[in-house]
């Protein structure tokens, strides 16, 4: 379980993937591969989240070819084993699609890292902060590559409700990376 959280706690990391290149001629957008610049964001939040403490024990990825290319250069910066699951419904999903799949999760995980894509992330996140954040947008555009971090205070995933969540963090690569 990742540390700066209590146990009765569940933590929600949301990562938007990093950025990505363009399709190929005639090729799809689900398979359009990370950027120079994505993949070296991608290890950036990788170290960011090391050094916060902040190790999922499940993701939830969109299984398009960059978010799996993102969770591939993150997880080699964390010392962690999580539960993968590359869900097709995750894939463009909007927000209520990305916070049913949250609320589906097991509930001795503490710590669940989604992986998908806009506007369906800042969506969920904007629909997530609670305390101490009001109807201002605290995330912008919600770049690509960008991490934001909530804590809940309940013991179950599916009693995670829009407007409870508390803020913890929100980084941009280009917070930590000034070439990323």
């Amino acid at each position: 379980m990742s540390a700066g959280y209590e146990e009765a706690m569940k933590r929600l990391l949301i990562l938007r993937h990093a950025k990505s290149g363009l399709a190929q001629q005639g090729g799809d957008d689900f398979d359009r591969p990370l950027s120079p610049r994505g993949r070296r964001a991608a290890p950036a939040i990788g170290r960011h989240m090391s050094s916060l403490g902040y190790r999922p024990d499940i993701v939830l990825c969109s299984p398009a070819v960059r978010t799996r290319q993102t969770w591939d250069l993150v997880r080699a910066e964390l010392d962690v084993a999580p539960i993968e699951e590359f869900r097709s419904e995750l894939y463009l999903a909007e927000a209520k699609t990305l916070l049913d799949a949250i609320r589906r999760c097991e509930d001795r995980s503490g710590c669940v890292l989604v992986i998908a894509h806009n506007p369906g992330i800042l969506t969920l996140a904007l629909g997530l902060v609670g305390r101490g954040v009001k109807s201002a947008n605290p995330f912008g555009k919600y770049p690509t590559g960008a991490l934001t971090v909530f804590d809940f205070d309940c013991d179950r995933w599916e009693d995670i409700r829009p407007g409870e969540g508390q803020l913890v963090d929100y980084t941009r690569p280009k917070d930590i990376d000034s070439n990323a």
